[in-house]
């Protein structure tokens, strides 16, 4: 039989139930074994000082172990090298660890063999970016650098709020390019859609 779980809303909801409820009302009123509170009971103190997302089972996080003495460092390294609009390559990491991290760096190429240790440090790090949604990117020439686009967004957006700073956020909507029809019915948009992409594929297929 599988174990039911709980988010840690209810563990916080029944533990403040038990400071004025029997155990038997709290368990009869929550739908919860009272061998399962008394182990929340022991555990109160890590459920009342627990600081994040209520919808958890969990008081800590599960997933995959990670490997890298500091995850958070390494992701702060590729981002910063991005917003520089600089190439980055696993080799980049491997540098980046070596003159950080070089003693695990070299704890972990002892446990591999010779001829494989620098593949398996690079697999490693591909994993590593493939978890933590880093993608490979198709070296380009951009127009415009990225601080240069974060400072035109900023100043529009100064002179957004200088400009209509008088209306309510209840009178601001945001407008984009989706067509929308308010008086023809959903069938014949469906027609022209169907008309449009047809009269596209021939056209395509002729010039093809």
């Amino acid at each position: 039989m599988r174990r039911r779980g709980y988010p840690i809303s209810t563990k916080l909801r029944a533990l403040g139930m038990l400071e004025t409820m029997s155990d038997h009302k709290v368990s009869a009123a929550l739908d919860v074994p009272r061998r399962t509170l008394r182990n929340w009971m022991f555990q109160r103190h890590e459920i009342l000082a627990y600081d994040g997302n209520l919808k958890n089972m969990k008081l800590e996080p599960g997933g995959r172990y990670e490997v890298f003495p500091d995850p958070p460092g390494l992701i702060e390294f590729i981002n910063r090298v991005r917003d520089n609009e600089r190439a980055l390559t696993t080799t980049h990491l491997v540098l980046s660890i070596k003159a950080n991290q070089r003693e695990w760096l070299n704890n972990y190429l002892a446990t591999k063999q010779q001829s494989t240790s620098y593949d398996s440090l690079l697999r490693l790090l591909q994993h590593f970016c493939d978890r933590h949604g880093f993608f490979r990117q198709r070296p380009t020439k951009n127009k415009v650098k990225q601080a240069d686009l974060a400072e035109v967004q900023s100043d529009f957006a100064a002179e957004f709020h200088r400009e209509y700073i008088a209306y309510s956020k209840e009178c601001v909507y945001n407008v984009d390019e989706t067509g929308i029809y308010y008086d023809m019915p959903w069938w014949p948009r469906l027609c022209l859609q169907a008309i449009f992409f047809h009269l596209c594929g021939r056209q395509l297929r002729h010039v093809l």
